[in-house]
């Protein structure tokens, strides 16, 4: 594994653990909430990914980070950056137009969902089965969430609800970003043949 890709995901941990430390005045000048949208503060659709309800959520989303890397190092370059950035941005717009019962949200998972796709889709097609199988775990326990609900020992552990839509939003965006970036691939190599 590429000393590169854990550098990525220890970066993006340490990120997550310095803004937890910021405690409850960074949680309530960067998580997603309806309110603060409506007067303005747009930074939060992208924001609010970042900070957690407490440190086992974050610790839980940094285990899923370091999954991730260990599943797909090869999506953890410098490029993860501003594919994160299209999911956060993607995720807090979907619940600002298409989940008006959230009002307020923070966490990474969403993002998550959609590098997860990222991630193992390029592998599944290349016939990794070990991808295929955790893309298909991802799927499921995903859809589970969304159709039966989470556990609520889960969301005891983590301090608050889990908003399953959320996750549902990253891992469509992470589709939509795959197909976008195939198309434009397709696009590129037949300007190059032409």
């Amino acid at each position: 594994m590429s000393r590169q890709a854990w550098l990525q995901a220890l970066m993006l941990a340490g990120l997550l653990l310095l803004l937890q430390a910021g405690g409850d005045e960074t949680q309530a000048a960067l998580r997603f909430s309806r309110q603060a949208l409506e007067q303005g503060a747009w930074w939060r659709l992208f924001t609010a990914h970042f900070i957690h309800l407490g440190w086992a959520h974050t610790v839980l989303n940094i285990a899923g980070v370091l999954l991730c890397c260990a599943l797909a190092p090869q999506l953890f370059n410098p490029y993860i950056w501003p594919r994160m950035a299209c999911l956060a941005f993607g995720v807090g717009i979907s619940l600002w137009c298409w989940t008006p019962e959230v009002t307020n949200y923070v966490g990474f998972s969403g993002v998550l969902y959609g590098l997860f796709f990222l991630g193992l889709w390029p592998e599944v097609r290349r016939g990794d089965r070990l991808a295929a199988f955790a893309l298909a775990m991802t799927v499921g326990w995903m859809l589970w969430q969304w159709v039966i609900g989470p556990w609520t020992m889960e969301e005891r552990w983590i301090g608050g609800r889990i908003a399953s839509m959320a996750h549902l939003y990253g891992f469509s965006m992470g589709v939509a970003m795959s197909g976008a970036n195939r198309v434009w691939r397709s696009i590129t190599f037949l300007k190059g043949n032409i």
